[in-house]
């Protein structure tokens, strides 16, 4: 029973000091894009949870993993739809930036979105949305 008793509480340890690390997506987009990701994604998690340093780490994740599977997940034939997403869900006052950072896009990378100041979760839902509700029809 003992054994038991201190099994739960390193468990929740584990999981504790997990939440509060960069995970592989977001390391590797730290390391390859630092003045990108500090002025966009790290700057944007940090203006939204200010102090709140593990909500922090929460959010660049989240964005992070999002960016990369909108990436990964993105066709051509779907520009537009990935164009209308970053306009609506750019983050207030980077609007227009966006729009000419995207109609400057040769590649659909991480490096030329980086650029960019989005909601990038919201960016990638409202895109697998769409691209979802064109092949309906």
């Amino acid at each position: 029973m003992k054994r038991i008793l201190f099994l739960i509480p390193a468990f929740l340890l584990v999981g504790f000091v997990d939440a509060q690390s960069l995970d592989p997506n977001a390391s590797y987009i730290r390391k390859n894009y630092e003045a990108d990701y500090e002025a966009t994604i790290k700057k944007h998690a940090l203006n939204k949870w200010e102090t709140d340093y593990e909500m922090v780490v929460y959010e660049i994740n989240k964005q992070c993993d999002a960016l990369v599977t909108l990436v990964d997940e993105f066709e051509s034939d779907n520009t537009n739809i990935a164009y209308q997403a970053i306009q609506k869900w750019s983050i207030d006052g980077y609007k227009s930036k966006n729009i000419a950072e995207f109609k400057k896009l040769q590649v659909f990378g991480l490096k030329e979105l980086m650029k960019m100041s989005c909601d990038w979760t919201m960016v990638q839902y409202e895109y697998d949305k769409q691209v979802k509700a064109k092949s309906a029809f």
